[in-house]
């Protein structure tokens, strides 16, 4: 039996063999680290296994056995005691001095208060075998029923066999932090028959996802005394990584034809055009033309977050701004964390071809050799060979079905209490509330006991200038959960919204 100890850092510590070995073992002991009744190591195992000798374990033994810690009779061996002298034993807490920590930790550490999602709850209820962890229509889910598990299988055994028949002395592909060359050829193909967008593979780096891709951008061109335009209402991410650089944000509002332009003197403005997130408004092409002209005009640069355009059911994608670029001014992000499964942390960034060493240079600042060097290899075979073009169609075509199912549950509500506009895309329905707060409050709270709540959205909408606090928004996730599993959760809202509306005097004024 080998136990892990703590035994070298506390012979530092204290310079003796004896020491350390008590030490180590009486708090792995108190912390938990060794479990009641669990047998220990014979002293002869034990010194060989830490080069001491035998009679020092002995000795050690019996100290802790003298105090409690440990139990046992000769020849049936060494025990940790059923009851721990000192069950609290945990290495006391010591406050961390503020001055400590940095400018930069202290404005992150600021946006725990404001991060989106729901507040915790405990569900109650248990449908069709399933547990609500998570409430039913949450946002931003996908189906992994539907994921191809055999086809992608085959893709990592033949990425694994491809590093099997190199020699690889220190263990590692030397795959750059930019990314896999082959992946970001199938990555500028994809993008130029998929979006219209054309790149070189030295214009595409790949990230570990579209929120560490943000992060870095920013921290290459913002900082304190600079300006970001951000859509308002924005998606929390975006916000996030721009907040924690101490530069100045400025809010671009939203309507119908999605973010309106202005003439700020800012640096950088971070915009979903292709599917405003959070309420799914395409950008028009006339203000995708003023939003161009704007940066041109300022010397600025567009981040583009093109965050789900791969979920279409109908009609055709606008035009990324990418795509109408001339000179250098926009940033394409996007993400395999959705069309794939969010485990697989590889999104990526095309820019300009002045600003691709740069955002290499950082990225490989974190990471000198690409991550998920296996992911990226099997990622680009399943490109490659058409897998990953045929699971897209067939998530659409599911995806499209439960859409309309979403909407058929949201018409039938009495009353009809969300008035939306039919989304043709993405994986949530935006949705705005038309009765009372207070109604909304309360058929909030009781679908989340049930386990059949949405994402409340007005938290994109804190802080609002001149605002309506009494304005409510949810986001109707449906991505993730077949047909009748829509149609059971509309009918337990629907059930409970009838409770309401029939008790509520209030309950249709705005």
């Amino acid at each position: 039996m080998e136990i892990r100890l703590a035994f070298e850092r506390y012979f530092l510590q204290s310079g003796s063999k004896r020491a350390a070995l008590y030490d180590s073992l009486r708090d792995a002991v108190r912390s938990g680290q060794l479990k009641e009744g669990e047998r220990l190591p014979s002293s002869r195992s034990l010194a060989e296994l830490y080069g001491i000798s035998r009679g020092t374990v002995t000795q050690v033994y019996d100290m802790l056995y003298a105090e409690g810690y440990i139990q046992g009779e000769r020849g049936s061996g060494t025990y940790v005691s059923q009851r721990i002298p000192y069950p609290s034993a945990r290495p006391e807490r010591v406050e961390q001095p503020s001055e400590l920590l940095s400018t930069w930790f202290n404005r992150l550490d600021e946006l725990k208060a404001d991060k989106e999602g729901p507040p915790p709850f405990a569900p109650e209820s248990q449908q069709a075998g399933r547990t609500f962890g998570q409430q039913l229509f949450q946002s931003g889910q996908t189906d992994f029923r539907l994921f191809p598990v055999k086809e992608w299988k085959v893709a990592l055994h033949a990425a694994v066999r491809e590093c099997m028949q190199e020699n690889l002395p220190d263990g590692y592909r030397e795959i750059p932090g930019s990314g896999l060359f082959r992946l970001r050829e199938a990555v500028a193909a994809m993008l130029y028959m998929e979006r219209g967008i054309a790149a070189s593979p030295e214009e595409i780096v790949m990230t570990s996802g579209s929120k560490q891709g943000l992060a870095l951008l920013f921290q290459i061109l913002a900082e304190p005394g600079r300006r970001i335009v951000l859509e308002y209402p924005c998606y929390g991410g975006i916000r996030e990584a721009a907040s924690v650089t101490g530069a100045e944000l400025i809010q671009a509002a939203v309507d119908e034809c999605g973010a309106i332009p202005g003439n700020w003197d800012a640096a950088i403005a971070a915009l979903t055009p292709n599917r405003q997130f959070p309420t799914g408004t395409v950008l028009s092409a006339g203000r995708r033309k003023e939003w161009l002209a704007w940066a041109e005009r300022r010397g600025a640069i567009i981040i583009e977050d093109d965050y789900d355009s791969e979920f279409r059911y109908s009609g055709r994608l606008g035009e990324p701004l990418k795509a109408m670029d001339r000179n250098g001014r926009v940033i394409y992000l996007g993400s395999f964390s959705r069309t794939m499964y969010s485990g697989l942390r590889i999104g990526y960034a095309v820019v300009p071809s002045w600003m691709a060493p740069r955002l290499a240079q950082a990225k490989a600042f974190y990471e000198p050799y690409a991550s998920g060097q296996l992911e990226q290899m099997a990622l680009a075979r399943f490109i490659a060979e058409g897998s990953y073009a045929k699971h897209l169609r067939r998530m659409k075509r599911q995806y499209k079905r439960r859409l309309a199912a979403l909407h058929r549950g949201l018409d039938e509500l009495e009353g009809t209490p969300f008035r939306f506009r039919p989304s043709d895309a993405g994986l949530h329905q935006y949705a705005e509330w038309t009765g009372s707060s207070a109604d909304y409050d309360r058929l909030l709270q009781s679908c989340r006991k049930g386990g059949v709540a949405w994402h409340d959205g007005s938290s994109y909408f804190a802080g609002e200038p001149g605002g309506n606090k009494d304005k409510h928004f949810a986001l109707f996730g449906f991505a993730h959960l077949e047909e009748e599993e829509i149609a059971q959760g509309m009918q337990a809202v629907a059930e409970q919204w009838s409770g309401i509306a029939g008790n509520g005097e209030d309950s249709r004024q705005a």
